[in-house]
């Protein structure tokens, strides 16, 4: 019999079927082992189809047939996201028990730092008190509270802003570079030029989860920030820069930058929060768990040029 302390984890994912899904697909092809199964609850999308993973359809509104499916794994990673109309937070709550009783031992959860959108601090840690604003943030939130107690060990990651190949950021300020005249690039950069974007690419975020997964150790219940924030790059001058580049646009001399302080007047006289164009999210914690950080700027210029073949170049 093999002994458990060197036996690769057991892991079944729920949900996954979008952008971070078929990154963190492609992060296991790499690794040494792959997810015993995927549960599905929707679609299924044709990356699934590899035939190298089973793939199991689950009503999650049936507890009974969820902790049948979870049963014999020791893993389990949930990419479900709520959308703010309150039906996550019912599903989590009906399958709280079938987690407890399903013998996993650890569950990594997907979550966001959309939960500091109202948060004063500048500097935001694990233990900064989140202040989420609206329902998508505060289902998110909630959600968290009901996973930590339904399993032994639970670790919580807050994703910033993810990006990548499929994904819906940043995509419509590639839209803006590829069709928009050069005033209005050029009015956008002199209000938010300075503003701090708390992205992090698709494969960082995957190569947390495959990495949180694999790792055979108890970690403890805890929570960890995944953004590409430490970079400081990191910001809408730099993004619009790369984006510009691949678009092959020139966007030299098209003026400075506005102070910090009219953008967050601007802000506030719209009922929006202002706090967050200088806040910083730590890296600390991921750094200590050894999770992965791919380069920031490589990964946003690899994304642009993607964006570009896409969407098609300025003055095609």
């Amino acid at each position: 019999m093999p002994d458990e302390h060197f036996r690769e984890p057991r892991t079944v994912v729920l949900g996954g079927t979008g952008f971070v899904g078929q990154a963190f697909a492609r992060g296991w092809a790499n690794a040494s082992a792959r997810p015993s199964r995927y549960l599905l609850h929707r679609s299924r999308p044709r990356w699934l189809n590899s035939g190298e993973t089973e793939i199991q359809h689950v009503d999650i509104n049936d507890p009974a047939q969820v902790l049948d499916a979870l049963r014999g794994h020791d893993v389990l990673i949930n990419l479900l996201r709520p959308d703010g109309t309150g039906w996550y937070r019912s599903v989590v709550e009906n399958l709280r028990p079938s987690f407890q009783e399903s013998g996993i031992t650890r569950c990594i959860h997907a979550s966001s730092i959309d939960v500091y959108s109202g948060a004063e601090e500048r500097h935001v840690r694990e233990d900064t008190r989140p202040q989420p604003l609206a329902a998508y943030e505060r289902e998110h939130l909630a959600v968290e509270s009901l996973i930590r107690d339904s399993f032994p060990e639970t670790i919580v990651l807050r994703f910033g802003a993810v990006f990548g190949p499929g994904g819906r950021n940043l995509v419509s300020l590639a839209e803006e570079m590829r069709h928009a005249p050069s005033w209005k690039i050029a009015l956008r950069r002199s209000l938010y030029g300075a503003r701090r974007m708390h992205l992090v690419s698709v494969e960082t975020a995957a190569g947390s989860l495959v990495h949180l997964a694999l790792h055979r150790k108890p970690l403890g219940s805890q929570l960890v920030l995944v953004t590409d924030d430490h970079d400081p790059n990191n910001n809408f001058a730099f993004v619009q820069d790369r984006l510009a580049a691949a678009f092959s646009r020139s966007i030299q001399g098209l003026g400075g930058t506005a102070p910090k302080s009219l953008l967050k007047f601007l802000l506030r006289s719209r009922g929006l929060p202002s706090q967050s164009i200088d806040r910083r999210f730590s890296h600390e914690r991921a750094a200590e768990l050894g999770l992965p950080s791919e380069a920031f700027p490589d990964r946003l210029e690899k994304y642009a040029v993607q964006l570009a073949e896409t969407i098609g170049r300025y003055g095609e």
